[in-house]
C-alpha cells in the first residue's frame, strides 16, 4: 500500500449552508500542505480530478455521485447534513479522510446504478431513480409497462419509480417502497397514487428490462435523480435497466447498513 502524493480533489459545495465554505477552506488548506491540489466542480466536471468530495447532506453527496460517475471516479461525503446516511466523513475528519483517500489501493465500494433510454438513443444514468410522472397536477397518467418484452399492465397512477438498492431509501420509500441493503443488485418499481389493485412494489433482478410506454393523450415526464431528462409524448417509450456501471463511493465500512437506516429515521428515540 502507498499513498499517491499528487492527489487532486474536486469539491462539490452544499452553498445554501453557512458551515460548508469554512470546511472546504480546511479541506483546501489540509490537502494543500499534503501537497495536494483541489478544485470546485459541478455537473459539468471539466479539470483532471482523482476524487470528487462532496461537503454537505446526502443530497450533496448525490449530487458529488453523479459528477463521479459521469467521468468514472470516486466520490466521498464530509456530512454536514441531519441525516447523514450517504456521508461517511465529518467535518472534524478531514485529515483521516485525506489519509484514506491517498491510500493505493482506495477502499472503495461499488454501488448500482439505474439507465434510460428512449427509442430514438436518447440516454440517461441515476444514482437513485428514474420517474416517470405526471405533468399536469388534475390528472393522472395511463403507463403501460411491459417487462422482459412481456406485457404487465396498464398503471393508471401520479407516476411510476424504479430506483436502485441505493434510491430504495429516497423517493420509493415514501411511496411505500422496501429499503433495500444498498450492496444488493435490484431493481424496484413502485407506482405513485395508482388507481389500481396492485398498489405494491415490485423487486426485480438486476438484468429485467422494463418498457414505459405513454398510453396517454398528455405528456409525461421522465426525471432521474430529480433532474428532468425528458417529456414523453403519447405512445412514446422510455427502456429502463440497469446502469451500465456502478457508481464507486470511498468508504472504510465503518459505518454498516443497519446502523445507517436506524440513524435515518431515529429508531434510537423510537
Amino acid at each position: 500500500m502507498t499513498d499517491d502524493p499528487r492527489l487532486r480533489l474536486g469539491l462539490v459545495l452544499n452553498a445554501t449552508r453557512p458551515e460548508t465554505a469554512a470546511v472546504a477552506e480546511r479541506l483546501d488548506a489540509a490537502a494543500t500542505a499534503r501537497g495536494y491540489s483541489t478544485t470546485r466542480t459541478g455537473l459539468g466536471l471539466d479539470a483532471a480530478v482523482d476524487v470528487v468530495v462532496g461537503i454537505g447532506g446526502d443530497g450533496t453527496l448525490l449530487e458529488a455521485a453523479q459528477v463521479a460517475h459521469a467521468a468514472d471516479i470516486p466520490v466521498v461525503g464530509v456530512n454536514l447534513g441531519t441525516v447523514g446516511y450517504l456521508t461517511e466523513f465529518e467535518p472534524e475528519e478531514l485529515d483521516a479522510l485525506l489519509d484514506v483517500l491517498a491510500r493505493r489501493p482506495r477502499p472503495v465500494r461499488e454501488r448500482m446504478t439505474v439507465r434510460a433510454e428512449t427509442r430514438d438513443g436518447r440516454v440517461w444514468h441515476g444514482i437513485n431513480d428514474v420517474v416517470v410522472e405526471k405533468v399536469l397536477s388534475q390528472r393522472v397518467v395511463r403507463i403501460a409497462v411491459t417487462i422482459n418484452e412481456e406485457y404487465f399492465t396498464t398503471y393508471r397512477a401520479d407516476g411510476i419509480i424504479v430506483a436502485s438498492p441505493l434510491g430504495s431509501t429516497a423517493y420509493s420509500l415514501s411511496v411505500g417502497g422496501p429499503v433495500l441493503a444498498p450492496e444488493l443488485e435490484a431493481l424496484v418499481m413502485s407506482p405513485v397514487a395508482p388507481h389500481s389493485l396492485l398498489s405494491r412494489s415490485l423487486v426485480l433482478a438486476p438484468d429485467t428490462v422494463i418498457e414505459f410506454a405513454n398510453a396517454s393523450e398528455r405528456a409525461v415526464r421522465v426525471n432521474l435523480d430529480g433532474r428532468e431528462a425528458c417529456v414523453l409524448d403519447e405512445g412514446e417509450v422510455l427502456i429502463v435497466r440497469k446502469g451500465d456501471r456502478p457508481v464507486r463511493f470511498v468508504s472504510l465500512g465503518t459505518h454498516p447498513f443497519p446502523q445507517g437506516v436506524r440513524k435515518q429515521f431515529g429508531l434510537d428515540h423510537a
